[in-house]
């Protein structure tokens, strides 16, 4: 992807930015480990996108990709046999609710009627 990747304070209480011109993401030192790798997935999808300044349409855009590169169906049906909960499969997948719950949002009909079927012979 060609783009380099710095901890050091984003502007304000961000807790990333990417900077197209500069093919660089900087994010912010100290987060835990779901915050670091979300932030990061999400800035790599405006690198890959080549997303520049910050409209709702590019964030969203950004978080559909990073939910779709962290995670799949296969480890949603992996991490979800305790609870279908998203905060729960997030703690258990290392990424914020948010990921969860953009990813679910994202499915196809197919992966949709995939994991209903997988909750259904759970709860059975």
């Amino acid at each position: 992807m060609g783009v380099r990747v710095r901890m050091a304070p984003p502007p304000g209480t961000m807790w990333g930015i990417y900077e197209h011109k500069r093919r660089l993401i900087t994010l912010r030192p100290r987060m835990g480990h779901a915050q670091l790798v979300t932030t990061l997935a999400h800035e790599l999808g405006h690198a890959h996108y080549g997303h520049t300044g910050h409209q709702p349409k590019t964030e969203r855009l950004a978080d559909k990709w990073a939910a779709r590169h962290l995670l799949t169906v296969d480890l949603i049906k992996e991490h979800s046999r305790a609870s279908m909960e998203a905060p729960a499969i997030a703690a258990s997948l290392g990424v914020l609710p948010t990921v969860v719950r953009t990813f679910l949002n994202t499915l196809t009909f197919a992966e949709s009627v995939d994991l209903m079927n997988y909750a259904a012979e759970l709860h059975a």
